[in-house]
């Protein structure tokens, strides 16, 4: 009997907790400020997989390593990734969102972000990464 209660309590505290979730979630997509990256978000509607979006929008970036951005027009693989998902590489309150949306799209594709950025800051080149995931990860390398 002491059981059941114990899990009645579990249940209403778990159904607590997502609802609290949500409304954060609602809250910070309210009040935070997206700005315009009107090319990549633009692109980014378009279904691509994540070793396009390394091998096409690395392109537009100097690649760097043991950071996101270095303020300067440089990215490492991860802070590609991000960008793709609206990230300017300035805003730290926009990074958080777009960090979770790269996070679920590498989740989605079988992909590890621990791998990605290994890969980036032993020296990989974003095409390397790119063909490296082409070659290991195959047809769960969509991130759609």
């Amino acid at each position: 009997m002491a059981q059941q209660q114990l899990l009645r309590q579990e249940s209403s505290v778990s159904q607590t907790l997502c609802t609290y979730k949500k409304q954060l979630t609602q809250n910070i997509e309210r009040y935070t400020h997206v700005p315009n990256i009107s090319t990549i978000s633009q692109q980014s509607n378009q279904e691509s997989s994540i070793s396009q979006i390394i091998r096409t929008y690395g392109k537009q970036f100097k690649q760097i390593r043991k950071q996101y951005t270095d303020g300067l027009g440089g990215r490492c693989v991860m802070g590609v990734i991000m960008s793709y998902y609206g990230w300017d590489g300035k805003c730290i309150t926009n990074a958080e969102r777009r960090l979770y949306a790269a996070l679920v799209a590498l989740r989605q594709a079988g992909i590890s972000r621990e791998l990605l950025i290994e890969l980036n800051d032993s020296g990989a080149t974003f095409d390397e990464i790119a063909d490296y995931l082409d070659r290991n990860c195959g047809s769960a390398n969509s991130n759609r």
